[in-house]
């Protein structure tokens, strides 16, 4: 329901469809799981029963392949053409899967009222696939999008997830597909509110609270930069704080614009920001040169746009402190700061 709302109309807030998909995911898990018990507690049953277990058959093969559509959509927002697009598919192979119940080409039930594959069971098997592949590919921009460095993890619950279905396949009368989709459902809702909760609502960066469990698994080389806004204060002041977030929205993205391919970037107070290269080819010499390119132009568009300070360290495990590393990075940054006053 939430996902053919969010495709047909535009004036629904991205939580409230995300809330909604939520639900309909968790709904269409229970739905195909029951189903799928149904079906095997039919199987040999007397055959009046076979109109029953036709349905239950339909419902579930009809639904699957929505899992993957709501969970690529609950991770990350997609655009709202892919989205039809794909609920299009999705409408095209449940009425292939309703057909199926009177040509038996995607499954049928034989006249002891046993559940088969069907001569087309392949095409289930390619739109379940698919919308696998679609929530693959939704995690990897998830990942990138919110610099979240838990996706390995969740590649492999995905993988997990793969490995059932596959054994469901090869072994028909092992029963564990859903077991493992409702876990890796379970996996991704955590996936999920990991990224919201370290994620800064303004900047789209990552968060203090992000920033500090990024700092307690540091375990490689890495050069700290710390960012300050010059006459922050003043901004807020004279402009207004609307003016203001506008202008950390565009210093953010600045950042993120430099040094996001080689580090993670992090808000970490109010006009305050870090990054942290571990990249063993980072220049950041360079990039922190692109940085004030792109916040120069950015001013041009924004004469309010205010200068921002940096100070740079670098952190070695085997030999620093990485208190003394951020102090270090951090009296650099208001040495600058000096300067611009």
């Amino acid at each position: 329901m939430a996902i053919m709302l969010f495709s047909l109309r535009g004036d629904i807030s991205q939580s409230k469809i995300r809330n909604l998909l939520c639900g309909d995911l968790y709904a269409t898990i229970a739905i195909c799981a029951l189903c799928e018990w149904s079906g095997v507690q039919m199987d040999g049953t007397p055959p009046a029963l076979i109109p029953l277990h036709i349905a239950v058959k339909t419902i579930e093969l009809s639904l699957a392949p929505l899992i993957g559509l709501f969970a690529g959509c609950v991770i990350h927002p997609c655009p709202r053409k892919v989205v039809h697009r794909l609920l299009c598919l999705a409408g095209f192979h449940a009425l292939l899967v309703l057909l199926s119940a009177f040509t038996g080409l995607i499954f049928y039930v034989d006249g002891q009222n046993f559940y088969h594959h069907g001569a087309l069971y392949a095409l289930y098997m390619l739109a379940y696939g698919g919308s696998m592949v679609f929530f693959l590919v939704q995690i990897w921009f998830a990942c990138r999008a919110y610099q979240y460095t838990g996706g390995t993890q969740l590649m492999l619950a995905t993988l997990f997830v793969l490995l059932g279905l596959m054994v469901q396949l090869f072994l028909p009368t092992v029963k564990i597909d859903w077991i493992t989709i409702s876990c890796g459902a379970l996996m991704m809702s955590k996936f999920s509110s990991d990224m919201v909760l370290q994620t800064d609502g303004l900047t789209q960066l990552v968060n203090r609270l992000g920033y500090e469990h990024y700092l307690a698994r540091l375990r490689v080389p890495a050069t700290i930069l710390m960012f300050d806004v010059d006459h922050f204060k003043d901004v807020n002041d004279c402009h207004g704080h609307l003016m203001g977030d506008a202008c950390l929205r565009t210093i953010a993205g600045c950042i993120r614009r430099a040094y996001g391919n080689y580090g993670t970037c992090f808000r970490i107070g109010g006009d305050e920001f870090c990054v942290i290269l571990t990249r063993r080819n980072a220049q950041y010499n360079t990039m922190t040169e692109i940085f004030q390119h792109l916040m120069d132009a950015a001013r041009a568009e924004n004469p309010v746009l205010p200068t921002v300070s940096v100070g740079c360290s670098h952190f070695n495990p085997s030999t620093d402190d990485l208190a003394e590393s951020l102090a270090r990075a951090d009296a650099r940054m208001y040495q600058n700061k000096e300067a611009h006053r």
